[in-house]
């Protein structure tokens, strides 16, 4: 990767991570989305790399958060994440080897459903679910996650409509990120496809998004809570759709 490139990636990925501090969601959304509309990296090497940076952001939220944990809302989850995550990889294998446009038109229509999924309040439930609903739910964000390294948007939706603490959900959150990416990036070592350049990638990537993350926190843009949601919602709708687009305009070429 050339050096423009490398500054513009680590520029792009503390992007996500800024949002991430300032809104609760999105960071692996965010950075894909733009990595991905400026191509910087192929979306498979993104994925990974932004798989092992969820990974560490997730087990350093953890560090104190482990009490919070709601097991058993959370155990159904975690045992149909894992398969799932394993059946994304595959999917993605197999739409890359086809043409990696197909690739980017599925990731861009992903992101822009995302995008506007989260401008809606998902209404409260009274009592938990049943297991097999949030199994579900585990193993669709799986899908998702080993796809594009980005499950949240279908496991946010599923968790913030329970009848639970906001710290609870946050670290049931992080405890399945924490493992459907840990999954994800030992398939893909597993693979060989783990490569020099994307360890390197993350390596340095790290620091980018402990730093945006820390700015976040401390020096949120002077929005409430609502409106940033609303702004971050729309901009990676058209993020999405904008990588959609080009995609489609390719495959009609």
């Amino acid at each position: 990767m050339a050096a423009g490139d490398l500054v513009a990636f680590l520029l792009l990925v503390a992007a996500g991570a800024y949002v991430q501090a300032v809104t609760g969601f999105a960071m692996a959304l965010v950075g894909m989305a733009l990595v991905t509309a400026f191509d910087l990296l192929p979306i498979a090497q993104s994925a990974a790399v932004m798989a092992l940076l969820t990974a560490t952001m997730s087990l350093l939220f953890l560090v104190g958060e482990w009490r919070r944990v709601p097991w058993r809302f959370l155990a159904p989850l975690l045992l149909c994440n894992a398969p799932g995550v394993l059946c994304g990889l595959a999917l993605l294998a197999w739409l890359d080897s086809r043409d990696a446009e197909w690739l980017r038109l599925a990731f861009g229509a992903f992101v822009a459903a995302a995008g506007l999924s989260f401008a809606l309040r998902p209404t409260r439930r009274r009592a938990l679910p049943p297991a097999w609903q949030t199994g579900f739910a585990g193993a669709v964000g799986g899908v998702c996650a080993g796809l594009f390294a980005v499950g949240g948007p279908v496991l946010a939706w599923h968790a913030y409509r329970q009848p639970l603490p906001l710290n609870a959900i946050r670290a049931a959150l992080a405890a399945t990120f924490l493992l459907g990416n840990a999954t994800r990036s030992a398939a893909v070592a597993a693979s060989g496809a783990l490569t020099a350049p994307t360890l390197m990638l993350y390596a340095l990537g790290l620091p980018a998004v402990l730093a945006c993350a820390w700015l976040g926190r401390r020096f949120p843009p002077p929005l409430s809570e609502r409106a940033m949601r609303r702004a971050a919602s729309l901009l990676i709708a058209a993020m999405g759709g904008f990588v959609a687009f080009a995609a489609a305009v390719a495959l009609l070429a």
